[in-house]
């Protein structure tokens, strides 16, 4: 269960402590990795995000397994299992959130720093960072929901009406993100090239 990262979130975004949110994400997201590997750090402009060549395929990573989960999610809910949905619908949860935390810090900041001068790219990265922050929403008051209710027959029902839309407005959103917009995370040298 991924639940402790959420509430060592909660926790920290309540005190308001920006250095130890940004010590919990290099913990959580370090890029030692590519700092053993030898590779030189290279930064966005005007940032600390450094380029991480294997960014891309990590997120893509998380949208196949979004996308696993999401689907036991569904199994679970239209079978009337309550216990597999609460389990489903937690994981899908904590997963989500650590993929949109990667997304918005080692992405889309990282975006906007080597785009910071070419005003057309800037528009679009923006035009989807505020999309998903309007999806993030919905998906967040969706699982607050059903975090907290008991699943009755009911309920489940209404989940599983509801599962029909987030699904397909989760699959649009994907599609277009891995082909508007992840073709633009590049090393800042390539940029204008």
């Amino acid at each position: 269960m991924l639940k402790p990262a959420w509430g060592d979130m909660e926790g920290m975004w309540r005190r308001k402590s920006m250095s130890g949110f940004l010590k919990w994400f290099e913990r959580k997201f370090s890029t030692s990795n590519e700092a053993a590997s030898g590779a030189e750090l290279v930064f966005a402009p005007n940032t600390s995000i450094p380029y991480r060549p294997t960014l891309i395929d990590d997120l893509k990573s998380d949208h196949q397994q979004l996308g696993s989960i999401f689907a036991e999610l569904v199994a679970a809910t239209n079978a009337g299992k309550r216990k597999e949905t609460k389990k489903a619908l937690d994981q899908f949860e904590g997963l989500l959130y650590e993929h949109l935390l990667k997304e918005k810090i080692s992405f889309y900041i990282y975006l906007r720093g080597i785009f910071s001068q070419d005003e057309g790219t800037l528009e679009l990265v923006n035009y989807f960072s505020r999309e998903m922050d309007g999806i993030q929403r919905e998906v967040m008051k969706f699982l607050r929901k059903y975090r907290e209710s008991s699943l009755s027959p009911s309920e489940l029902s209404e989940m599983s009406h509801e599962l029909n839309g987030l699904g397909k407005a989760l699959t649009n959103r994907i599609k277009r993100e891995e082909a508007q917009l992840y073709p633009l995370y590049m090393p800042p040298s390539a940029v204008g090239q």
